[in-house]
């Protein structure tokens, strides 16, 4: 019994040095807030996102929601700064304060986006009033810093809060895990941040690599609007050989019509099993398609080989509405003026410039209009033909003779329709040209302030080349003010119109400048002293009822006066047309309008890819690679990640 002292006696040696090893204490648990700071963040720049993309129309709440998740994310940041210089443990302290350098570099992205997209920061940086180059450098140069940013922030600080999580309330914290995951979110970001640059630049070239076989234009609303109008039944015969690629095409052209249309049918046809048919048709050919509406009949031709009607596929809406057009409607006839410089009489320098009228020609052609000149030889002097639904003033460079003002205001009396394209740098007085529409013109150049303008020749002069979505509801940019949000008109060297006081005529301003522009009186392209900004009328749709003795049986088109006035002629002419389809649809639907068609105003749908086909070689290619290569790849990804498990295990071990 004496010796179980002696042998308890090791035992309550051992006992300090085991509780010598047990820690002091658990370390203090973190704040209650802390599992929540990486949400909360996250959150605020969702707001900020919200709040600049989403509600960047609606100005109030766009502050609301901005300036909120501002907030947020300056509190939070302040926040983990705070706990992390709070926290007793070396090894939290360092991951805290690493996770808050992330959080902070979260804060200077959004100082550098609200700096480069504000005017207060803008005009800080002296951007506001930089060359367009500078600019354009300065915008691009911002937004991949800020956007970088964020990616770099959120992605690492993120990743290293879920790994924190479980281990926030442990007596020790694994670092290494922590800091493992941080640099994992710092290398996707950075990776993501690479591939978005690489797409950028990508994106900058002017270069396009086109891998689509054909592409098909689908139906567009304007087409089925088009059909839906007539009064009795559009019916589409189309002849094609059976199982024809080319036929298979059109036909889901014609069935997307149909769909929206109860008075439109449409049938296939084999010109060699019915022949009767196809001579009835006046069809000798494959690849026809015949519009019959009552007697009328308008032919569309295709070719039956797909890599020949290829070209045409892409343009068919445009051309099948062409065709619909003839059937549907009286050829009509619009006059162009000349002999005063217009546009549609442009030679030499003015031709090189594009200051012709070629595509604007092609617009009211496919509109069903005769095209004919209209000057001193053609009576203008005298009165404007009978047969006139519409007379077009494209820009001219000299003023017209009172004889034919007086003309065109007879025609206007008597319910004539007006295309007025006025030019501000014209040497002749344009004024009573604007008046047919009890109008004024103030051919002062307007210049801007803002970037709402076109690089062209790389200097002050491009501050002239304004562009503008400010659209009115009118019938006239129906189209246009239904997706201002990504189509906007080019309007380069414009003067401005005005309503004259006391005039009698319904005048509706359907397109504006924006609040930046400026009448630049000095030329120089500049906001001087006694330059103001404002906002400045470009376009204007002016209608007049008709008066007492009109014959209204002789008035073609609506019962009224119509008058379509822009204040650049520039806006109409080739150079214009053809680097903006928005231009091309402004045109089209001013037309309408002019001639009661606004009820088919419309977007044409643009061609879009429908197949790609690989080259024998490449389908080879694509068989092995999914059927041996992805296999192959991803069992040696396997076997790498279960080969470095182990060896992790054994180490630990």
């Amino acid at each position: 019994m004496a010796l179980k002292p002696k042998e308890a006696a090791p035992a309550a040696e051992k006992a300090p040095e085991a509780k010598a090893e047990q820690p002091a204490g658990k370390p203090a648990a973190p704040p209650s807030y802390a599992p929540f700071l990486a949400p909360a963040f996250v959150g605020s720049l969702v707001l900020v996102f919200i709040g600049e993309r989403l509600l960047g129309n609606v100005e109030t709440w766009r502050l609301v929601i901005s300036s909120l998740g501002m907030l947020g994310a300056v509190a939070t940041t302040a926040l983990r700064f705070l706990h992390a210089s709070s926290e007793k443990d070396p090894e939290r302290r360092k991951i805290e304060r690493a996770l808050s350098l992330f959080a902070a570099l979260g804060l200077v992205a959004l100082g550098i986006y609200f700096a480069a997209n504000t005017e207060v920061g803008r005009r800080a940086l002296g951007i506001l009033d930089a060359t367009p180059d500078k600019r354009a450098r300065f915008d691009g140069a911002s937004t991949v810093a800020w956007v970088v940013l964020i990616l770099v922030s959120v992605l690492p600080l993120v990743f290293g809060e879920i790994a924190l999580a479980p281990m926030r309330r442990a007596p020790r914290v694994e670092g290494r895990r922590v800091r493992a995951a941080t640099i994992a979110g710092l290398s996707l970001a950075l990776a993501v941040a690479y591939a978005a640059l690489f797409t950028y630049a990508a994106g900058e070239l002017d270069a396009k690599v086109d891998f689509s076989y054909f592409r098909t234009a689908k139906a567009s609303e304007s087409t089925k609007k088009i059909v839906t109008s007539a009064p009795d039944t559009v019916e589409v015969r189309a002849f094609f050989p059976p199982l024809n690629d080319v036929g298979m095409e059109v036909e889901g052209y014609l069935a997307d019509i149909a769909k929206s249309a109860p008075n439109f049918k449409y049938g296939f046809y084999d010109r060699l099993l019915n022949p009767q048919l196809a001579k009835d048709n006046k069809v000798t050919q494959d690849a026809v398609i015949v519009i019959l509406r009552g007697p009328t009949r308008e032919t569309l031709t295709l070719d039956k080989e797909m890599n020949k009607a290829a070209a045409k596929l892409k343009t068919l809406d445009a051309d099948f509405q062409k065709a619909l057009l003839k059937a549907m409607k009286e050829q009509r006839t619009a006059y162009f003026t000349v002999g005063h410089g217009e546009l549609n009489e442009g030679t030499g320098a003015a031709a090189a410039e594009g200051r012709t009228s070629k595509i604007l020609r092609r617009l009211l052609e496919s509109q069903n209009y005769a095209v004919k000149d209209l000057g001193m030889p053609q009576g203008l002097a005298n009165a404007v033909p009978d047969d006139a639904s519409l007379v077009v003033v494209l820009g001219p460079a000299q003023a017209f003779l009172p004889e034919e003002i007086a003309s065109l205001e007879k025609y206007a009396a008597r319910g004539g329709k007006l295309l007025l394209a006025l030019d501000p740098e014209t040497k002749g007085d344009l004024a009573p040209l604007a008046a047919l529409a009890d109008l004024s013109f103030d051919p002062t150049v307007l210049a801007t302030t803002d970037q709402l303008f076109v690089p062209r020749r790389r200097n002050a002069s491009d501050k002239a080349n304004l562009v503008s979505n400010r659209f009115s509801s009118h019938a006239s940019v129906s189209t246009l003010s239904r997706v201002s949000q990504r189509a906007v008109v080019l309007v380069p060297v414009a003067g401005s119109l005005d309503k004259k006081a006391g005039s009698e005529p319904k005048v509706d301003f359907v397109l504006r400048s924006s609040g930046a522009a400026f009448a630049d009186k000095n030329g120089n392209y500049e906001l001087d002293g006694d330059e103001k900004k404002a906002t400045f009328n470009l376009a204007a749709a002016v209608t007049k009822p008709l008066g007492e003795g009109v014959d209204k049986a002789k008035v073609k088109g609506p019962q009224e006066m119509r008058a379509f006035v822009l204040a650049d002629a520039d806006a109409l002419s080739d150079l214009a047309l053809g680097v903006a389809e928005t231009n091309q649809l402004f045109a089209v639907d001013a037309v309408r309008w002019l001639g009661g068609d606004e009820s088919f105003s419309g977007e044409i749908v643009t061609p879009e890819d429908v197949r790609i086909e690989h080259t024998k070689q490449k389908d080879m290619f694509w068989f092995y690679g999914t059927i041996i290569g992805a296999p192959a790849l991803l069992f040696g990804v396997g076997l790498l990640v279960t080969r470095r498990a182990r060896r992790t295990a054994g180490r630990k071990a």
